[in-house]
């Protein structure tokens, strides 16, 4: 057995909700349940692509890569994965379904090569997703609008990835990656692959290609309303959360049965490439999907168990017994936990390790809606899981819930005026003070990116 592994692959399921994947007691991946690492309460440091995927390439909080809302990229000067690997041997290849995580907003910084698969796929609904795309997405729609015209022959990264948003796209891209992956281990090359399926990201596909699951022209009617209004985040302009309960369970079933769809390839594909092979592959959601869980449908700045717990599966190169971890972690320890198996030296946390600092904390920002968002809707957020339970930080008040068990998450609570938990829990010294720390840095760059934002939004 290789004392590292021959090829890394970090595979991500978009959007994708531990309770999606759990519904039914297991997950429903025979193969990476029998050869692979499940932890059970592993949750991400933000609640959607861009910060989140920023932790996952860095090994940092939200407020230490600076990627939010607000800057929207990621920074050059950060280390990344994709560049670290590289400095120990590895060709770094990111192969997408998620124009989020290219070039536009500096996540395909350091990789070699970038494979959009929109690129290699033909679309089946083309002229409905270019109705659809100008309709909710506001930068598109300039684009449709300006004297010129030029949107046909001039895609923008948005459209040319929405013209193949609305069919399942997964096995293309493993395809592309099995391709490449032989080619290179043919020269000898090892390689990190990076990899995003987008299936369980909204429009969460039920089927190879886009339809409604309502059956009735009144449904489909509030299928589709339902839809513009959670794209669009249209309550954060209106103070009105317009979408039905039974909507929003729905929209639920909706990722579910994406998954549904999906796993059997995913599991598959992670056979092919992991059995009595050196690689080492990991499966996780970026983030989970907030679908009016305490009432909210704020995509952009959650902190639920819906939004930030994920499903988080380890194929190790040295093929470990399969086990179940249940202790809590944040999943940017990935960061750290694929550069210890590729051979960097070993720092302060990892998955496997339950410290101080591997305790997961979440951080969310505040979304400037075309320059519309209502104040109330205008805060960030610090949660951080403690046992059973989570202590949220909103402006200056603490507040509380325990961790989400059922299908119902508990709403939170505020815990009264100078109440903090950091202070009141009976905390190590290493994680009090581990805490205390990352709440004042937080605060710190709360403050900065606050008076930034509000700032410029006010010219």
């Amino acid at each position: 057995m290789a004392s590292r592994p021959k090829n890394i692959i970090l595979l991500v399921s978009d959007s994708l909700r531990y309770d999606t994947v759990y519904r039914d007691g297991e997950a429903g991946v025979k193969y990476m349940q029998e050869n692979g690492i499940q932890f059970s309460n592993a949750r991400s440091a933000a609640c959607w692509t861009l910060p989140a995927t920023s932790s996952l390439f860095s090994g940092l909080m939200p407020h230490e890569h600076g990627t939010n809302t607000h800057s929207r990229r990621f920074q050059d000067e950060i280390p990344s994965l994709a560049g670290r690997l590289k400095g120990q041997g590895y060709k770094p290849i990111m192969v997408t379904a998620n124009s989020v995580t290219t070039e536009v907003f500096n996540l395909s910084k350091d990789f070699d090569e970038l494979y959009k698969i929109w690129n290699y796929v033909d679309s089946r609904h083309p002229m409905l997703l270019r109705l659809v795309l100008m309709l909710n997405r506001p930068r598109i729609r300039r684009m449709v609008m300006k004297p010129n015209d030029e949107i046909f022959s001039e895609l923008s990264e948005d459209l040319s990835q929405g013209l193949v948003w609305a069919q399942k796209t997964c096995t293309d891209l493993f395809a592309k990656t099995k391709e490449l992956m032989k080619a290179n281990n043919d020269n000898g090359q090892s390689n990190f692959f990076f990899l995003n399926m987008m299936e369980t990201h909204y429009p969460y596909h039920v089927n190879d290609t886009f339809e409604l699951l309502s059956k009735s022209i009144y449904g489909k009617a509030r299928e589709w309303y339902t839809f513009y209004h959670l794209l669009s985040q249209t309550f954060m302009k209106t103070g009105k959360q317009t979408i039905a309960d039974d909507m929003l369970e729905l929209f639920k079933e909706r990722q579910r049965r994406a998954w549904l769809m999906v796993r059997s390839h995913v599991d598959e594909f992670i056979e092919e490439i992991h059995r009595d092979q050196d690689n080492l592959i990991v499966f996780c959601s970026d983030h989970g999907e907030n679908f009016g869980d305490q009432g909210w449908q704020y995509h952009f700045n959650n902190v639920t168990d819906a939004g930030n717990r994920v499903p988080l599966f380890w194929m190790g190169h040295d093929h470990t017994p399969a086990q179940t971890l249940r202790h809590n972690v944040s999943s940017r320890f990935i960061y750290q936990s694929i550069l210890e198996a590729a051979g960097c030296e070993k720092q302060n946390g990892n998955l496997f390790e339950e410290t101080p600092v591997t305790m997961p904390m979440l951080q969310s920002y505040w979304y400037n809606n075309e320059g519309k968002t209502m104040d109330q809707y205008k805060y960030n957020q610090f949660c951080f899981i403690e046992g059973n339970d989570r202590y949220v930080l909103r402006g200056n008040e603490w507040m509380y819930a325990p961790v989400a068990t059922g299908s119902i998450e508990p709403t939170f609570n505020l815990m009264g005026a100078g109440i903090d938990p950091i202070q009141e829990l009976k905390l190590g010294g290493e994680k009090k003070l581990h805490l205390e720390k990352t709440v004042n840095d937080f605060r710190n760059f709360s403050d900065v990116i606050m008076q930034k934002s509000l700032h410029r939004y006010k010219k």
